[in-house]
């Protein structure tokens, strides 16, 4: 039976498996691999084809940050949890209806809970620049 879950935890959900998928700087056959792993642990499919669609399109979300980050910032040089509340950012600006506010307002709450000592503009600043 499917577990309904809401936006706010899929986020979270989300976050967190492409925050231990930064921190391994795994391969997109890793990442597959995992997903298939995980279908048993993970009881809801709206959560599995977004892990899914993210990884897919993980390449392209990361081109899409680095044009929209400072010249001075090199994507290895930002924390992975912040790597990955940018990337599903990204992806939900870029590829889902979900209101463009909402998702900006969504990542930096989630920079401000989980990185409190990482400048939350720098997120605001890199997903706004996505809308524009």
């Amino acid at each position: 039976m499917e577990t309904k879950i809401s936006f706010s935890k899929k986020r979270k959900l989300l976050i967190q498996t492409f925050y231990k998928y930064q921190l391994l700087n795994a391969s997109i056959d890793y990442i597959h691999q995992d997903i298939l792993d995980d279908v048993q642990n993970i009881n809801n499919k709206d959560v599995l084809f977004e892990i899914e669609q993210i990884a897919k399109k993980q390449t392209d979300l990361i081109n899409h940050i680095n044009i929209n980050v400072s010249s001075s910032w090199k994507w290895d040089r930002i924390p992975a949890v912040i790597r990955a509340i940018l990337i599903v950012g990204t992806y939900e600006i870029l590829y889902t209806n979900t209101p463009k506010p909402v998702t900006i307002n969504e990542m930096v709450k989630y920079v401000k809970e989980i990185e409190p000592d990482f400048d939350y503009k720098f997120v605001n600043a890199v997903l706004d620049k996505l809308v524009k």
